[in-house]
């Protein structure tokens, strides 16, 4: 039995984070699915969905508030980060209470620049080499990425001497390591609830299919020192990757949940449930993490039409 007294919506129903968030409180609350896309598959495990306009035309407000209304929605997720940024300034017009970090915060983490630039100021150790131009980067293998992207798109690796700066761009100094995501809930004022940090170990499209959750302290105690700089308000994930030495630096910050999800969730934690126990109910989530490599399969069609 649904709890309909809870009416929780969920925009991006199309994309990972949107469908693992959706197909997890489905399973306890009644969930309304927000897309720009008709065929979104989150729309198929929600209890109604809606066609949205992207978070650019001028009536996306407008066309939510009135989706707010009509399904007395209390709780609105985004996980669109082009939703993230205009909600996070236009919060104010919904009914509903919408889970958003900070605007200050969202500008911040959705830029790369900024953030290299912001937290290179309060915590330089954990940041990579970087700059608007290839020159500033100190190692002769760069990153060349867009500095306001999802997934791994654009992203090219090419020697410093090879590259050319072109706008809109920051470099990075490449890092060979292991990669990282921490998935991550912050509580009202900010603090660190949870997080659960895993090696990607194999990607597709920039979204981890297979990984290993460990419990790496030092990760966490990074996670930490951010956190206590940046505001945050929600549910957000943090990426790493280990230098020459090992030292993990930042790659990005995503200030909604992580398109890997679903192998957090598989590893005894339940994030956007655990979010609706801490921000509906104030409950301080508890959970148990089995540590360990988890692969994403998935083989199941469903019929729509």
């Amino acid at each position: 039995m649904l709890e309909e007294s809870l009416r929780i919506a969920v925009t991006g129903a199309g994309g990972p984070a949107g469908l693992n968030t959706i197909r997890s409180l489905a399973e306890k609350y009644y969930v309304v699915a927000l897309d720009a896309n008709l065929y979104s598959e989150g729309f198929l495990f929600a209890s109604k969905h809606y066609l949205v306009p992207y978070a650019r035309d001028p009536d996306y407000i407008n066309r939510l508030a009135g989706i707010v209304d009509l399904e007395d929605i209390s709780i609105i997720i985004p996980t669109v980060d082009e939703e993230i940024r205009v909600l996070s300034r236009e919060k104010a017009r919904l009914k509903a209470e919408v889970i958003v970090h900070p605007p200050e915060s969202v500008e911040v983490v959705l830029d790369k620049y900024l953030t290299y630039s912001f937290l290179s100021k309060r915590l330089p150790d954990i940041v990579p080499s970087f700059g608007i131009d290839p020159e500033d980067v100190e190692s002769e293998v760069i990153v060349e990425k867009p500095r306001c992207s999802r997934g791994s798109r654009n992203i090219s690796i090419l020697r410093k001497e090879d590259a050319i700066r072109k706008t809109g761009y920051v470099y990075v100094e490449y890092l060979p390591g292991r990669e990282w995501t921490v998935d991550i809930l912050t509580s009202r004022n900010g603090e660190i609830v949870i997080a659960i940090p895993r090696i990607r170990l194999k990607t597709r499209g920039g979204i981890s299919i297979m990984g290993e959750v460990k419990l790496d302290e030092h990760i966490l105690d990074v996670c930490r020192r951010i956190a206590s700089v940046l505001k945050f308000r929600g549910p957000l994930n943090m990426q790493f990757k280990e230098d020459v030495n090992g030292v993990p630096k930042l790659t990005e910050i995503n200030p909604r949940f992580s398109g890997g999800l679903d192998i957090t969730i598989a590893a005894g934690a339940d994030l956007p449930k655990l979010l609706i126990d801490l921000w509906v109910y104030d409950k301080i989530p508890e959970v148990k993490i089995r540590e360990g490599i988890y692969v994403k399969v998935w083989h199941t069609y469903r019929w729509i039409e």
